[in-house]
């Protein structure tokens, strides 16, 4: 287990501490919250600088990764969305685009044993939805509910942009696989 990968399952274990502070009855309880969703959003960037740097990217943090920052970014979202500062569509839908990227994930990880890295579409995607959420959380009472729902639409178009370049991904590698089978 390499730094990059134990960076990861912090950043998972850190999903429950968020949960536990967001809906205590501590006074700035959401500060707090937002400082564990910052700290997370900076160990998805050491992560990916230390394994590129140190050459410690494998399969197991190609799992990893995406997966620590959807289950930190669903939840946070989920938990911002239930006290309403944020309308539940935008969720729905995010989580939606999340399940089809991990069942997508699976498929392709059955059928040729590959792993796609996150393309800059979804890296830029979870910068958005960690600016947002600890904005959101920090000064939930300052912002209005225009530039909430403003940002609830601009996460799900940038989610869902990095959805379909994804699917094309896929299909682009899906089609190339295919050809190389055929030539051989």
């Amino acid at each position: 287990m390499n730094l990059p990968n134990l960076l990861s399952l912090f950043r998972m274990c850190l999903v429950p501490v968020f949960i536990a502070v967001f809906f205590s009855n501590t006074e700035h309880a959401h500060v707090y919250a937002a400082i564990i969703y910052a700290v997370a959003g900076i160990t998805d960037v050491l992560d990916g600088i230390i394994a590129r740097k140190f050459n410690l990217i494998t399969k197991l943090g190609k799992i990893l990764d995406p997966l620590a920052d959807k289950m930190m970014t669903i939840t946070v979202f989920v938990c911002i969305t239930f006290v309403g500062l944020i309308p539940w569509w935008s969720i729905a839908l995010i989580f939606a685009k999340d399940v089809l990227l991990v069942l997508g994930g699976v498929k392709l990880y059955r059928e040729m044993s590959a792993v796609f890295q996150s393309n800059i579409l979804g890296k830029l995607a979870t910068v958005f939805l960690v600016i947002g959420g600890v904005l959101i959380l920090l000064f939930e009472t300052l912002i209005p509910p225009l530039i909430k729902t403003a940002f609830a639409y601009m996460a799900v178009l940038i989610s869902f942009c990095a959805f379909f370049s994804y699917l094309y991904q896929y299909c682009t590698y899906r089609k190339k696989r295919k050809s190389d089978e055929t030539l051989s």
